[in-house]
């Protein structure tokens, strides 16, 4: 969960990464969208698979288990 301070919302590390990476993935989609060549289509979609799996991979693995 998020911890509110009284400067307002704090963002931890990953979900800081999580912004950014939505913000790249919808840019990129605009720019591919705009050019509209099938070839930029699949490569984007096979660059965006490897980049969001790796982070996730990394992600899961850097981050210690909760005890319930």
């Amino acid at each position: 969960m998020t911890p509110i301070t009284m400067t307002g919302f704090q963002l931890r590390r990953t979900e800081r990464h999580t912004l950014v990476l939505t913000a790249v993935y919808l840019l990129s989609l605009a720019v591919v969208y705009a050019l509209d060549e099938t070839t930029v289509w699949l490569f984007w979609a096979v660059v965006v698979v490897l980049v969001t799996g790796g982070l996730l991979v990394s992600y899961n693995r850097s981050t210690p288990v909760e005890s319930a």
